[in-house]
């Protein structure tokens, strides 16, 4: 077939894809690249992942309502020859949410929420965003382990593992997954739940860590809530503050120390009331003569702490005594967090994002915090963006690792006006060693996530945040600053990833990076899932496939 007859066919396909779904689905939103100005300009809205870095170009954007939507869309899709993607939040990093000449089915809209008096077990709708899940749950006075950013949507995020704010205390959010409704690949919907008694429960436990869409399309999970504490506080401490004028002052502390001082907070047996945490820290312009005993870095150490303020305070005066911070206590000092939930940007985190709002304001140029300030404009919005990951293993980096880890944060392809154009480079380190893991050992193998004993997540990240002009950008010429700098930023990526860091391994699925080979995410698990893969998901056909996909 040459290519002008594979196009006929592939458009006569496409076409007939359209016409049946809006004429068995004509009470569902679908979105198509057709129709006047107003319809393509939705069209191309619903079109954009998270990720603007990467543009798709979908045949069809259907919203499903309900798992028969989801099934019903998928048949029509396969039986016309169209590949699927699912979406629900979009915040897929290689946008494989979505795709270009595919069918995406959103179930965005699937946002019911119902919490069993008796069992406290939630079930909650695929499409459900966490700004909206975490408010309902602590309503009930109930929480999970969810995530740190607020548009993030619960299924990605469970199937992925769940890294969050609750981790050293909870654990990944996939290993209180107790039951989830999925279709699987010929269309039909079945319930997985522990304990059931079927084969099924194999099911259950790949959807426990194992990636997303390679066993089925979900619609619905059930996860074990836990109590909402009394008092929960959240806070930030802050380490050799950016300045207009001068970027490194000799006065800041050097990143090692700071370091160090984190990651033995972190592996500590006696400090449980820190339920989560992770460290960021900023890349920086290399320097001539490179010491990583005594190299600076903007670092920033975020916090859920259970208990009372002055515990906060008591317990950072002893663990950070040789590298005071800046405290800064969001909200109300963790009282009543029921409400501050419930409240707009309450304890919600926004860890993951660097803000050229922030930024620009200078408001970090004080030690004198805003407290309680709304949620800068672009934390939460869609941006272009880069990530990689690894994981530090459970005897911690050490010296050899620190000087790699610090020295890959020390580059000549970190340029020194990135910053302050809206162009950010760093590391976030995740806690992952705590309470839940250390006193769970019994359940080690209760989740296809592979790397619950290592000691925390490294995932490199670069973002150019030019897409709220209004908020971010006074002199628009900006924009074409931060452009003429990404190609660095990118190149560092490529640096980081194959950066030798000695006692670091693996990657986190969540943080998906494309040129990471896919068993790297899955490891000893592998096999494994994918053996469930092909004898659970009744998909012979892999239309259940992205390129980061079990198979």
């Amino acid at each position: 077939m040459n290519q002008q007859q594979y196009l006929k066919e592939y458009f006569q396909k496409a076409a007939k894809c359209v016409a049946e779904l809006r004429s068995v689905l004509p009470n569902v939103t679908i979105h198509i690249a057709q129709g006047d100005a107003q319809a393509q300009e939705n069209y191309f809205a619903a079109a954009q992942v998270f990720n603007t870095r990467l543009q798709q170009n979908p045949l069809a954007i259907v919203y499903c309502e309900n798992e028969e939507h989801v099934s019903t869309a998928y048949k029509i899709a396969t039986r016309n020859e169209i590949p699927i993607r699912v979406r629900a939040g979009g915040h897929d990093h290689e946008g494989e949410s979505s795709g270009t000449n595919v069918v995406t089915i959103d179930v965005s809209k699937m946002t019911a929420i119902e919490l069993d008096p008796k069992t406290k077990i939630a079930k909650i709708g695929a499409g459900n965003r966490f700004n909206r899940l975490t408010a309902a749950l602590a309503d009930k006075d109930v929480m999970i382990a969810h995530g740190t950013c607020a548009t993030v949507c619960i299924t990605g995020f469970t199937l992925g593992g769940g890294w969050g704010p609750w981790a050293r205390k909870m654990g990944m959010n996939c290993e209180h997954l107790k039951g989830a409704t999925m279709m699987l690949g010929d269309g039909s919907i079945i319930n997985v739940d522990e304990k059931d008694g079927s084969e099924n429960e194999l099911l259950l436990w790949a959807l426990r860590g194992g990636g997303g869409m390679s066993y089925g399309i979900v619609t619905e999970l059930r996860i074990q809530t836990f109590p909402l504490p009394t008092e929960l506080i959240k806070f930030e401490l802050h380490w050799n503050h950016y300045d207009k004028k001068e970027k490194y002052p000799e006065k800041d502390i050097p990143t090692l120390n700071i370091l160090m001082a984190w990651e033995n907070v972190i592996k500590a047996t006696d400090t449980s009331q820190l339920i989560g945490t992770n460290l960021k820290i900023n890349a920086r312009p290399a320097v001539e003569h490179f010491d990583y005993t005594q190299i600076t870095h903007g670092c920033c150490m975020y916090g859920y702490w259970e208990g009372k303020e002055q515990d906060l305070r008591d317990f950072v005066e002893k663990r950070f005594a040789a590298v005071p911070p800046n405290l800064k206590i969001d909200g109300r000092g963790g009282t009543n967090p029921k409400e501050q939930y419930t409240e707009a940007n309450g304890l919600m985190s926004n860890w993951d994002r660097e803000s050229f709002t922030k930024v620009n304001t200078n408001l970090y140029q004080s030690n004198q915090f805003d407290q309680g300030a709304p949620l800068p404009p672009d934390l939460d919005d869609p941006a272009p963006h880069k990530i990689t990951s690894r994981f530090v293993n459970s005897e911690g980096l050490e010296a050899d690792g620190y000087k790699q880890l610090l020295l890959s944060l020390t580059s000549p392809l970190v340029l020194p006006e990135g910053r302050d154009l809206g162009l950010f480079t760093y590391v976030t380190l995740g806690a992952i060693v705590g309470d839940y893991y250390r006193q769970n050992t019994d359940k080690a193998e209760n989740s296809a996530f592979p790397y619950k004993d290592k000691l925390y997540t490294i995932q490199y990240q670069t973002w150019w945040n030019v897409t709220d002009e209004e908020h971010q950008y006074p002199d628009p010429s900006q924009k074409e600053d931060v452009y003429k700098n990404i190609n660095r930023a990118m190149d560092w990526i490529d640096a980081a990833r194959n950066f030798d860091i000695p006692n670091t391994s693996g990657a986190f699925i969540s943080f998906k990076d494309i040129a990471i080979p896919t068993h790297i995410y899955f490891d000893k698990n592998y096999e494994k899932l994918k053996d469930i893969k092909k004898r659970f998901s009744k998909d012979p056909h892999n239309h259940l496939r992205t390129r980061k996909t079990i198979i």
